[in-house]
């Protein structure tokens, strides 16, 4: 099979979903495959970062938890994640299979200039990391405190191969999404100058064929993109009604990403794949 290689982004595109996410759904299953929804469609479209801005009914620490189990490499999970009830159902979760997500095991195919993701720990005083394949490999030069997720680039190949820590903006392929569970109002991050572009999603926005044009100018030069949901509860207008603002005074746009929608609803899961969906051909 050939290797997955998405290309990075060129501007950091950030989604911002809400607390409340999950707190419509009674059950965790259903909590867990909403979030799943989220954590697929932030893979499947790119996405550098999910912000869980505040909100109520507060549940972003399920929400959190559950995006940072499903980014994590499987190999990964038994260091990071102990067992818990609020896991229960992220093992039903389709993996992400992105490229960070490697499937390779065995430490003599590491090749020179290979990124991986792993945990360092000690092993008789010397820094190694668990790279998901046989055998935990050296870490030369400057390491952080053990026990911590890296990200590191192979420098020695070979039956004892070596790797050095390495930056996420050294990698030229989408390498996951962050998460962020932010103290900020939906109003203070879009209107706080952290991204030059942002983007309202809105069952009462201009349809995105209006504003096509428009956007594909503003993206050209944006170097860090917010993309707001709504809740299940309110939509992003009686959100920033809240906060005694207007969706005009924090976004940039303000777009309908499923107009003439055949539902009485759409989910703000659903929501987040269909506008990344139609976001995603533009160039």
């Amino acid at each position: 099979m050939k290797k997955l290689t998405p290309s990075r982004r060129k501007s950091k595109l950030s989604i911002a979903v809400p607390a409340s996410l999950v707190a419509e759904y009674a059950n965790l299953r259903d909590k867990t495959e909403v979030i799943g929804h989220v954590a697929r469609s932030a893979a499947i479209f790119r996405a550098d970062e999910v912000v869980i801005y505040p909100d109520q009914p507060d549940e972003s620490a399920l929400s959190k938890l559950i995006l940072g189990y499903v980014e994590t490499p499987q190999y990964l999970r038994k260091h990071l994640y102990a067992v818990r009830p609020e896991l229960q159902y992220a093992g039903t979760l389709p993996p992400l299979r992105t490229p960070h997500h490697q499937l390779e095991a065995h430490a003599a195919n590491l090749r020179i200039g290979e990124f991986r993701e792993g945990v360092l720990f000690d092993q008789q005083g010397v820094n190694v990391v668990d790279v998901g394949v046989e055998k935990p490999i050296q870490m030369v030069g400057k390491a952080p405190s053990r026990g911590s997720r890296v990200t590191v680039k192979i420098t020695e190949a070979g039956p004892e191969p070596r790797c050095e820590m390495a930056k996420r903006a050294e990698i030229p392929v989408y390498w996951g999404y962050e998460i962020q569970a932010s103290k900020k109002t939906l109003g203070d991050l879009a209107s706080g100058g952290y991204y030059d572009l942002t983007i309202a999603t809105s069952r009462t926005g201009a349809p995105f064929a209006t504003e096509e044009e428009r956007l594909k100018v503003k993206l050209a030069d944006a170097r860090a993109v917010l993309v707001a949901f709504g809740s299940p509860r309110a939509g992003i207008q009686e959100i920033l009604k809240r906060e005694h603002r207007e969706v005009a005074d924090c976004f940039q746009f303000n777009i309908n990403t499923v107009p003439e929608q055949g539902t009485e609803t759409v989910r703000t899961d659903e929501a987040v794949h269909a506008t990344l969906a139609v976001l995603n051909l533009l160039p």
